[in-house]
């Protein structure tokens, strides 16, 4: 079974914007189980720049954030790994809950190129679902 899936990708010229469903009974917020496992594979996640009430990192709300704000981090840092050594580039994204209790939620990251970025959507969701233990 599918965790999550992505539901619609809107390439923008800043930014993609993803719509992503959490199939029933998939749980909405990460475990310190699960961030381990992540962060096993993402080394680099705890250290991500993170507008969060906890910390100015994602190691701060890792442990217990939605699945959809991890997938927002799993699509830079997949993006940051194929820049080049010397760019500049500096990778943001927000997650908001479109609606929480039906586990979707809107995604949106910036670029620098947009078939990485299609490509690192594509990766993350199917390495989150993975991931996921139901």
């Amino acid at each position: 079974m599918v965790a999550l899936a992505i539901e619609r990708l809107t390439v923008m010229d800043d930014r993609i914007s993803c719509v992503v469903a959490l199939a029933p009974g998939t749980p909405h917020f990460t475990t310190p189980d699960l961030a381990a496992r992540v962060v096993a594979s993402f080394p680099d996640l705890p250290r991500h720049a993170c507008v969060n009430e906890v910390g100015a990192t994602f190691g701060a709300v890792m442990n217990r954030t939605s699945l959809p704000h991890l997938l927002e981090h799993l699509v830079i840092d997949l993006q940051t790994r194929v820049a080049p050594v010397d760019s500049a580039a500096t990778f943001v994204g927000t997650t908001v809950w479109t609606d929480e209790t039906a586990g979707r939620a809107r995604i949106e990251v910036n670029f620098t190129d947009d078939l990485v970025a299609l490509r690192a959507f594509r990766d993350a969701a199917h390495f989150l679902s993975g991931a996921v233990v139901l």
